[in-house]
């Protein structure tokens, strides 16, 4: 059994994951976003980035109807429609087009396949935030959500800034189901300033 599989084990979050019918221990970071800062509202839609196997998706539905999109296959979900494709891809966001053209918050939990080099994965990090940025402008109402999560490092904080410019308020945080050697934090950014 390998070190990372025992770990995994006797994580908490982890465990109560699978107590709890969630798909994932990730479930836990959205929900701790939520019940800090609010951003998925009771009737809305939201749009999940990087949603495999629907642990984020799980949570949102709870509150609205949800456009699921990832490049790996995901199981159904009541109230999700999933799509998939590539959010870096035009082709992508027509396909969500198809299905919604406003929404109350985009969410990602998009992540880069680990090459084990942090540079190189910190900056496609980055990549990924900027594209689900990218939709967010494209799909939020005025005062909409947004949260992705980002990998600290050079590039963070001219990302962040560029958040800042966009939202009214935005908080870096650090849900406490994230692992304590992760690097990960979530941009958390609420009341999208949208342009006439």
């Amino acid at each position: 059994m390998t070190r990372w599989y025992q770990e995994k084990k006797r994580d908490h979050y982890y465990k109560e994951a699978k107590k709890q019918g969630y798909r994932a221990r990730s479930s836990f970071k959205l929900i701790q976003i939520n019940n800090r800062y609010r951003v998925l509202k009771k009737g809305g839609t939201f749009i999940d980035l990087g949603a495999s196997p629907g642990g984020w998706s799980q949570v949102a539905a709870r509150y609205g109807k949800v456009v699921a999109v990832d490049l790996l296959p995901m199981q159904p979900l009541d109230n999700v429609i999933f799509i998939q494709g590539d959010i870096t891809k035009e082709e992508t966001i027509e396909k969500i087009k198809g299905h919604v053209s406003e929404v109350d918050a985009v969410i990602s939990d998009a992540s880069p396949n680990i090459s084990g080099n942090y540079t190189m994965d910190q900056a496609r990090s980055v990549w990924i935030c900027e594209n689900a940025l990218k939709i967010a402008e494209e799909f939020l109402k005025g005062g909409g959500n947004f949260v992705c999560k980002i990998f600290e490092g050079e590039d963070y904080p001219s990302f962040l800034n560029k958040v800042r410019q966009k939202f009214r308020m935005v908080k870096p945080h650090a849900p406490k189901a994230s692992r304590k050697k992760s690097s990960e934090i979530y941009i958390v950014a609420k009341g999208y300033i949208k342009e006439r």
